[in-house]
């Protein structure tokens, strides 16, 4: 009987792990986006993004009718509570980060959520042996480290012992809200396999539109929005278009529907897809070619990958059942936002 069982297991797998590639190559577009509209500041950017995800998820919202409004009602703090975390907050202290110490440390410390976020994930599930785990999640490290280290660690001259601090506890913090979100959708996903994949992005999505416009009079008066370029209007507009709608909308949909086929390892392992792609996309626009390092360093990030997703137990599908009945009488989410 057992054999039977077998090719829906490796469906599973294949799905997964095709959902989450697909995710991490559609996220690295938000490297090269901002990089083709020169003279709008970043946060001009990523407002226009979460706007127009905001407005695309309430236009579906409407569309959903009864369904979608009964799940708005039973997982609205959820919702709000992966809108702040996995999305503006998390974009907040990575903005307040850049400002502090400078992109490239930034960069470096967000560059280690896949592996945070795989390591956070076993001490949780114990869903692999740290012996099985050790290899993968050093040659992730290390890829991680060769891909972004060529980008030079930037000088701290000039700023205060304060400033740096802040800086880097900003940068921390957006590792750790993430590596939160990351766990907590998977979580959610596995309570509730009756909410659908494209319902929970859109909810999420009417949510941070939500939060961004609320907070679009305090981000006008504290940054600069106007651009300085000669890019107009329309590019900010078709760029936001492009991060709301695709890297926001559709691919946390793949994300979801990767979350709730692999383990949450092996997902978050996943994670290093847009790492890779990002940077892959800003050196196509420059028609470059990466230094050798960052090459060596995408090879050891894919292998590292690899060798997770062939490990017994990477598709969540197995241990469903069980994770389940063991949090079954746990709290549900939904009312207890900070257990998502």
């Amino acid at each position: 009987m057992r054999w039977r069982h077998e090719p829906r297991h490796d469906s599973g797998l294949l799905i997964g792990v095709a959902a989450g590639n697909a995710a991490g190559l559609i996220w690295g577009l938000a490297f090269l986006v901002p990089v083709l509209l020169p003279g709008w500041s970043a946060v001009a950017v990523t407002t226009g993004r979460y706007l127009a995800y905001g407005l695309l998820s309430a236009l579906l919202f409407r569309m959903g009718g009864r369904a979608m409004r009964g799940l708005a009602r039973q997982h609205w703090r959820s919702a709000l509570a992966f809108a702040i975390a996995g999305n503006v907050g998390y974009y907040l202290l990575l903005v307040l980060g850049i400002e502090l110490i400078g992109a490239p440390i930034t960069d470096i410390i967000t560059g280690c959520i896949p592996v945070i976020l795989a390591l956070v994930a076993n001490l949780t599930s114990h869903a692999y042996s740290w012996r099985k785990l050790t290899l993968p999640i050093v040659l992730a490290a290390a890829g991680l480290l060769l891909a972004t280290l060529p980008g030079g660690l930037a000088s701290a001259d000039g700023r205060s012992a304060v400033r740096e601090i802040f800086g880097l506890l900003a940068a921390f913090g957006a590792v750790a809200l993430w590596t939160w979100y990351g766990l907590a959708n998977a979580r959610f996903l596995s309570r509730h396999p009756d909410v659908p994949h494209v319902s929970w992005s859109t909810l999420v999505g009417l949510c941070t539109g939500a939060v961004t416009f609320i907070s679009l009079p305090l981000t006008i008066a504290t940054h600069q929005i106007g651009s300085s370029g000669s890019h107009s209007l329309g590019w900010l507009i078709g760029g936001s278009i492009v991060l709301g709608v695709g890297v926001s909308w559709g691919a946390t949909v793949l994300w979801n529907l990767a979350s709730a086929r692999l383990s949450t390892v092996a997902a978050g392992m996943l994670v290093n897809v847009e790492t890779m792609a990002g940077y892959v996309y800003v050196y196509a626009d420059k028609a470059q070619w990466p230094p050798l390092p960052q090459v060596f360093g995408f090879a050891l990030l894919i292998i590292g990958v690899l060798v997770v997703v062939r490990l017994p137990g990477a598709s969540g599908q197995d241990g469903s059942r069980t994770r389940l009945a063991a949090e079954a009488s746990s709290p549900p989410p939904d009312r207890a936002p900070a257990s998502t």
